[in-house]
């Protein structure tokens, strides 16, 4: 369970009472019990308290179980331990030495304050852990200043996976305070109301958690799907929204500095969609992403003499730079709010800041998300698991809560192409090389995988590749200049010469089409239309053609070849090509899914399957040899 405020987490471990007898099936690995309370007051503070405990029934389950960590915001929070034990399996209790305890701090240079965060942690070491026992903590995390004044956001909830043999979550706040609250898949128990505080409080018990089921719980996971909670004093995301767009945007507003460096970073260039590529190249490259925040500055932007001056910010920081420089060329744009990570694709009710995590940019004139945190994507693209995202603009009063959709006509964003020559010798040895180049995301991808490697990491990244299923290879490597100044260019190539002692290793045998470069349609060869999917997917789709000239020496012959294709259906299309030649084979294979960027119903991706299917039974045909005695 986890209470996350808008751009900034505090990991929180929950709290509880223990039971004496396990009643988890033989395959869990733990038991939690569990004891939350947050209690509210009228201007938007809350103090939580939590219990957690965990009964360890598996040995690898132990090491993990022995530590404890309490994070919280320093400047505007404090944190207690309440009570902390290792119960043995036998009853005793063995309550936690005062030296098991380990306060973390970050600070400022020479005892100042920190610059980027006030994150500071308790870790908590339980003394004499064995399987079979139980190991419990009660804390106290209070706030001393909100977020929002006068507001008030949480966001509870457990995993459907994980074994809770009971715990409770209470709710304490003010009747005067304007509070919204859902609870999914949890009992709720009957209110109380004394002395003007309303109480309120859910039950759980899960004593046979679900076992991960692959088709069933494969793909998107909606908010209230899970055992969760909500409750929040926001009437609406856009509400939201204009609470950090009152803390936000006056920072945004250019000053004679920032007009200045926008002229100097757009230089002589007139197109104005140009401009916002160079100044989003800047930010993107220029400014360092620190991610952690300082209190209030969860939600608050630094000045943006501050970012400039240490070349260095979070998300929400270069959000906010990207829109003052842009302004300060005459170009709109605003900031916008989403969740990024595993799930995040709709917005809980009530409205809680909880649901976004991550600030970046849109620019309405050209219908455009941009993203400058994330520092190797090219501009005019984003990471395919943004589309089908809400999110929330920062500053709108209509419309304020979007979906990002793909381009209509856009190619997509992954696109590669290969061309691959094979020389097989009547010894079994091969020799050949790969061009290959990309476009797109997946030129951002490939290029940042180079420039992030060291030398040496590079030779074992061609050894690893090429040695691949117990061959004996070597081989060379050249790419795309990886200068930092074309680390957003959206094109990449590659070049590999290889050379193999046993790719034939056998008298007679079959294998593949080659492709040693480690992507292209191969990916594609796995599927399996059998499976059937529940859950609607995050899904786009891809590009690829690949070119194959396999020549053979003397000694070596081909007894079969694979079959030529076509398909074309309102999912995929596929093409191969194969003709044998006096030098060997000569093999052409183009793909394209059409699959949109975004999210993908079960029952679209069920029948792409089906298509899918059909050109993975043709790559997965394979050439068959036989070599002279």
């Amino acid at each position: 369970m986890k209470r996350v405020f808008l751009l900034l987490a505090f990991c929180l471990s929950c709290g509880a009472a223990l039971a004496q007898e396990p009643v988890a099936p033989p395959q869990v690995d733990v038991l939690h019990t569990d004891v939350t309370e947050y209690d509210i007051d009228a201007e938007g503070r809350v103090t939580a308290t939590y219990g957690h405990g965990v009964r360890i029934l598996h040995e690898r389950a132990l090491e993990s179980q022995k530590t404890r960590r309490i994070n919280y915001s320093r400047s505007i929070q404090t944190a207690e331990i309440l009570e902390a034990y290792t119960q043995k399996a036998d009853g005793q209790r063995i309550a936690l030495p005062k030296d098991n305890y380990q306060t973390t701090t970050r600070g400022g240079h020479d005892k100042g304050n920190p610059f980027f965060s006030d994150d500071e942690s308790i870790t908590v070491v339980f003394p004499d852990v064995s399987v079979g026992d139980s190991v419990y903590l009660r804390y106290r995390i209070r706030d001393t200043e909100s977020i929002f004044p006068g507001a008030v956001s949480i966001q509870d909830g457990f995993s459907p996976f994980s074994a809770v043999e009971s715990a409770t979550i209470t709710l304490r706040a003010p009747q005067s305070l304007p509070l919204t609250v859902a609870a999914h898949h949890l009992e709720e128990l009957p209110a109380r109301s004394e002395n003007g505080v309303v109480t309120r409080q859910w039950r759980y018990r899960n004593s046979q958690p679900r076992d991960w089921d692959e088709q069933r719980d494969q793909g998107i996971w909606r908010s209230d799907d899970s055992p969760s909670l909500y409750a929040s004093t926001f009437k609406s995301y856009a509400e939201i929204a204009q609470a950090y767009a009152a803390r936000a945007l006056p920072k945004a507003e250019p000053d004679e500095r920032i007009r200045a460096l926008a002229a100097q970073i757009v230089g002589k260039e007139k197109s104005a969609r140009e401009q916002a590529r160079l100044i989003y190249e800047w930010v993107s490259t220029q400014i360092s992403y620190a991610g952690n925040c300082i209190g209030i500055g969860a939600v608050v932007p630094r000045d943006l003499a501050v970012v400039l001056e240490n070349k260095m910010g979070d998300c929400k920081d270069k959000a906010t730079l990207l829109q003052a420089l842009l302004a300060a060329q005459g170009i709109a744009s605003e900031q916008v709010l989403i969740s990024v990570g595993s799930n995040g694709y709709d917005l809980p009710q009530p409205p809680v800041v909880e649901a976004v995590n991550h600030a970046m940019n849109y620019l309405p004139q050209w219908n455009l998300y941009v993203d400058a945190t994330t520092e190797d994507i090219p501009f005019g693209h984003l990471a395919p698991s943004v589309y089908g995202r809400p999110v929330i603009h920062v500053g709108a009063t209509e419309n304020a809560v979007r979906t990002i959709t793909a381009e209509r006509g856009k190619p997509p964003p992954i696109q590669l192409f290969a061309h691959t020559t094979l020389k097989l010798a009547a010894d079994g040895s091969a020799s050949g090389s790969v061009r290959a180049s990309s476009d797109g995301i997946a030129a951002a991808a490939w290029r940042a995988m180079f420039m992030h490697m060291k030398a040496e990491q590079r030779d074992k990244f061609v050894e690893r590749l090429l040695q691949r299923g117990g061959r004996r290879a070597s081989g060379t490597l050249e790419t795309s200049d990886l200068a930092p100044a074309l680390r957003l260019s959206d094109h990449f190539e590659v070049k590999l010469d290889f050379q193999v002692e046993n790719f034939l290793d056998a008298r007679s045998g079959a294998f593949p089409p080659f492709a040693p470069y480690g992507g292209g349609m191969f990916r594609m060869a796995s599927v399996d239309d059998k499976d059937v999917y529940t859950r609607d997917l995050p899904c786009h789709g891809v590009k690829v053609r690949e070119v194959f000239d396999i020549t053979l020496e003397a000694g070596v012959q081909l007894l079969h070849v694979p079959e030529s294709m076509t398909l074309d259906t309102p999912y995929v299309a596929f093409e191969s090509k194969v003709q044998q030649n006096k030098e060997g084979l000569h093999i052409e294979r183009s793909l394209y899914d059409k699959t949109p960027s975004g999210i993908c119903k079960a029952a679209y991706y069920n029948a792409w399957q089906k298509d899918a299917a059909l050109v993975a039974e043709n790559l997965r045909q394979q050439v068959l040899y036989k070599r002279a005695p």
